[in-house]
């Protein structure tokens, strides 16, 4: 009879615990925009190639297929990289943008 009822309380521990994690993760929050000015938005990398961006203050690998997810400074500029400096305008952040996501071959 014990361990029916240990048994029991166990099994109801597991299930209770359970519906407590699921409801945790119903409760995501996206931020687009920082208090610091960093505007969030994302970049797909639809052109079947692999290609590295530059953020301002450093690059970013990016290979085909992925999509990313970037927060950068306003007024600042996501360009294509060309040897580790910035290179081709993709877009220029401003608080328009935010919780965009982009196709990069529409960017280009």
């Amino acid at each position: 009879m014990k361990k029916l009822i240990l048994g029991s309380a166990l099994v109801f521990g597991i299930v209770a615990m359970s519906a407590f994690k699921s409801k945790q993760a119903d409760a995501t929050i996206t931020v687009t925009k920082k208090p610091n000015g960093e505007v969030c938005f994302k970049v797909k990398n639809d052109t079947g190639g692999s290609i590295t961006l530059h953020t301002g203050s450093g690059t970013a690998p990016m290979n085909s297929g992925v999509q990313k997810e970037f927060c950068i400074q306003e007024g600042k500029k996501l360009t294509v990289a060309e040897k580790g400096q910035p290179g081709k305008l993709l877009v220029k952040v401003d608080g328009s943008i935010a919780g965009k996501t982009f196709k990069l071959s529409e960017l280009m």
